[in-house]
């Protein structure tokens, strides 16, 4: 009979009493379980510090600054659910500078939460916030305050903020420039959707998102720009200067003839080669036992004049395939 090993009580941190603290008021010790490494611990603490309502709101500004990103976010989150006015200017701080886009998501929600209009200017600004969950928190605070948008360029970053892509044709070129800033956005499949958001509208300022879109490190992103580009009316001929001029990835063709050359076999390992490693021992072994009846010099000297013609040979091999596999 087998048994299953289960780590003894005593070595499991006993789950705080957050219900109790809650009830005796504690703040300070909510406060503190928003650092909690346990997963649980600190939504459940952010949820009871929002029960206290604004007896909570003081101590809970006083670490809106927190190093702890994790702090942060619980109270931020605390702070919309507690809806008190007095924390509209601090939460716009930190939507407009917070590094974490978690913390600036639960700030565009927070103050969609509170209902103060003079959220709106800083709401609609976080539509072109590079982090896509920022624009969505900020398109639906927007919508809880009741805004509409003032021209079709705004109205199109709403509808890029909530990826209804489909509902942008109808503003025809005031979507353009919105729909360019999205070509830039660090999620490929949002710079996917805008690129072929571009070839539906048709008649746009074709020229910068050519040259935007066909320069895009990945490779779908390339291939889809190359499908819609010409139905905004850039001739097919302009397609493949602009591709050539894509950055280049993958595997150094100069650093694998290098260790071919110094560690031969290294360099077909370093292009993710079998056979690399099994070169690497075979050629040490060569030498090692060509020393012991030649002494040192004459082996490694025939080893790296063998080396030499294995690095030309990876040289052109890696360019090769690097230009294969930017062609995709």
């Amino acid at each position: 009979m087998r048994l299953a090993f289960s780590p003894l009580p005593w070595f499991r941190p006993a789950r705080p009493d957050i219900p109790a603290l809650q009830a005796a008021g504690d703040i300070d010790g909510l406060v503190r379980l928003l650092a909690s490494p346990d997963p649980d611990v600190p939504w459940q603490a952010a949820g009871a510090l929002a029960g206290l309502g604004t007896a909570a709101t003081g101590r809970l500004l006083g670490e809106i600054d927190s190093l702890d990103p994790g702090v942060r976010l619980g109270v931020v989150e605390a702070l919309g659910e507690i809806g008190d006015p007095a924390a509209a200017v601090p939460l716009l701080g930190v939507l407009a500078g917070d590094e974490s886009g978690e913390v600036r998501w639960a700030a565009a929600l927070a103050l969609g939460n509170l209902g103060g209009k003079e959220a709106v200017p800083s709401l609609v600004q976080a539509l072109g916030d590079p982090d896509k969950y920022v624009r969505l928190g900020a398109a639906t605070s927007l919508g809880r305050l009741g805004w509409e948008p003032a021209g079709d360029e705004e109205r199109a970053s709403l509808l890029i903020a909530r990826q209804e892509w489909g509902s942008l044709r109808p503003l025809g070129a005031g979507a353009y420039r919105p729909l360019l800033r999205a070509t830039r956005d660090r999620d490929p499949a949002i710079r996917v959707r805008a690129v072929d958001a571009l070839g539906e509208l048709g008649d746009v300022q074709g020229s910068e998102a050519c040259d935007l879109v066909l320069r895009d490190p990945d490779s779908e992103v390339r291939w889809r720009a190359t499908l819609a580009l010409p139905r905004c009316g850039i001739a097919h001929g302009r397609l493949p200067m602009g591709l050539v001029r894509r950055p280049r990835q993958g595997k150094s063709p100069l650093v694998a003839a290098a260790l071919n050359l110094l560690f031969l076999g290294l360099g077909y390992s370093y292009l993710d080669r079998w056979y690399g490693l099994v070169l690497f021992q075979v050629n040490l072994t060569v030498i090692v036992v060509a020393s012991l009846v030649w002494g040192p010099f004459l082996p490694y000297l025939a080893s790296y004049s063998v080396s030499a013609l294995f690095a030309a040979q990876t040289w052109f091999s890696a360019r090769r395939g690097a230009a294969l596999a930017g062609m995709g």
